[in-house]
């Protein structure tokens, strides 16, 4: 009887010493940040910009600086999925004559075209040298640039730019983010893509749709083939003034808020009495909206992340709910 008590008492021993090994083992795997045993999810950098091309093609803008990311990708083709691989894209080669580009925030493809402007946001008001607008030719997989411009009026931090066509002219649309403010003005101006010449602006106050959710009122901006401008707003827990803010909390909604149409031949933005919502990313920071039109699909929304340590992509935005059209 003393044997088997033995026995018992030896087997609950080999046990616990058992189980204390592989639960030491098991948290020195947890705790191990080897490279070795993970691997990111994604490399594609930040879509600051986004248009569409044509077909599944994109071009997506990234918001690199000249200070510590002269290295960083400026421009990059990107391509719809074809499998459970994901996002295709390139980084392209962009020469731009003079010094790189320094926080691209925005593009806008000129309609009609594969010309697409790559528009800096200006966050440096006292150096005009990054503050341009260049225009980019989409030639297969190149981007060349074939034009740049200075800012024509002064501005603080862009992040959202679009043309739109106007009978047979353009009309160049931009917006400040307006970080933390109840409001931004829409500006709108003639613009001949040519000469990448402006004519004067006018403008429109544009209220944040959402101030209990967003703290950015508008970070990206797109119009349709009839003049209907598509917005994005956005909570930015930097912003916010939040503990490690590149790991989030994020939010963004994409919404309808006017058109471009014309009073006595004069291009003019009508916003709508109340914002359209087309959808809302809890959890995601959009910082790009792209349109695309052709007859196969009718109109769809694209949208680019910009989630900071999460990485970045590309979505298709689905049609929300109708009785959430007007949220």
């Amino acid at each position: 009887m003393k044997k088997f008590t033995l026995c018992v008492a030896g087997l609950a021993c080999t046990i616990l010493v058992g189980h204390g090994y592989a639960s030491a083992q098991s948290s020195k795997a947890i705790s191990d940040p080897s490279p070795r045993r993970f691997r990111e999810a994604s490399n594609l950098p930040d879509l600051s910009g986004l248009v569409w091309l044509e077909g599944n093609r994109f071009l997506a803008v990234h918001d690199a600086k000249i200070e510590g990311e002269l290295a960083n990708p400026r421009v990059s083709l990107i391509e719809l999925p074809v499998n459970s691989k994901g996002v295709r894209w390139q980084e392209r080669t962009v020469k731009f004559h003079d010094l790189k580009s320094n926080d691209l925030e925005s593009a806008a493809r000129i309609p009609g075209t594969l010309d697409v402007l790559l528009v800096e946001s200006g966050d440096s008001l006292d150096d005009p040298a990054f503050q341009r607008i260049f225009k980019a030719r989409v030639v297969g997989d190149s981007v060349q640039i074939v034009a740049t411009a200075q800012w024509p009026v002064p501005i603080h931090n862009v992040e959202a730019s679009a043309v739109a066509a106007f009978g047979t002219h353009s009309v160049f649309l931009f917006a400040e983010r307006a970080q933390n403010l109840p409001s931004t003005e829409l500006r709108w101006a003639l613009f001949d893509p040519d000469t990448l010449r402006f004519g004067s602006f006018s403008s429109v106050t544009f209220p944040n749709p959402n101030p209990a959710a967003f703290n950015r009122p508008l970070v990206a901006m797109d119009v349709d083939s009839v003049g209907q401008i598509y917005i994005v707003a956005a909570f930015d827990a930097e912003a916010a003034g939040m503990l490690d803010p590149d790991n989030g909390p994020f939010a963004s909604a994409v919404y309808r808020v006017g058109v471009v149409t014309e009073s006595f031949g004069i291009p003019v933005v009508r916003l709508f009495d109340s914002p359209e919502l087309k959808g809302m990313m809890d959890g995601f920071k959009v910082e790009s909206v792209a349109i695309r039109e052709d007859a196969e699909r009718g109109l769809q929304i694209f949208i680019g992340l910009d989630d900071e340590n999460y990485g970045a992509t590309l979505r298709l935005l689905p049609p929300p709910p109708q009785d959430l059209s007007h949220r």
